[in-house]
């Protein structure tokens, strides 16, 4: 009689599919996965501010977007890595502009924005409290690009014409 019901335990077990994202180890009822919900899984917040990739065999990885499936019923334990974004969004004077590269001086953000000559602007940075850090006295310095999109303002500083 033991037997039945210890069989009867283990056939009501719900098997469960694992997957390492960095070093958090996550679980799911269902073997097919998304991008989206290994990393949310994974506690990963800003999902826009990050890339997920699954590692292959033989070093190579590849990349895994948030809404494409992953199959965790494999034998073995699938294995992804978070790195930072492929690319990163900002705004100025609250256009869009986007760079694949993470750190920009105040100086390549106006001349990516359009507004030439950069010596007749400076630009102001706002952070996520909506403090205003004013870049006019360092245009060359780099600018590290915050996720979720930085928000800069251009100021006019050139002469202006008077009739």
């Amino acid at each position: 009689m033991n037997q039945f019901k210890n069989e009867d335990l283990a056939s009501k077990k719900t098997k469960t599919f694992k997957a390492l994202v960095d070093d958090v180890m996550v679980e799911f009822d269902h073997p097919k996965v998304t991008g989206k919900e290994l990393l949310k899984e994974a506690g990963v917040k800003n999902l826009e501010c990050v890339s997920l990739f699954q590692k292959l065999k033989g070093c190579d990885f590849e990349r895994i977007s948030l809404s494409e499936e992953v199959d965790l019923s494999h034998p073995g334990l699938e294995k992804f890595v978070v790195k930072p974004p492929d690319s990163w969004n900002y705004t100025v004077d609250e256009e869009p502009e986007t760079s694949t590269e993470s750190k920009l001086s105040a100086n390549q953000i106006l001349s990516n924005a359009g507004l030439t000559p950069v010596t007749d602007y400076y630009l102001v940075e706002f952070d996520s409290a909506g403090n205003e850090i004013s870049h006019k006295d360092t245009p060359d310095a780099p600018i590290k690009l915050k996720c979720p999109g930085s928000k800069f303002v251009s100021v006019f500083k050139g002469e202006t014409p008077v009739s």
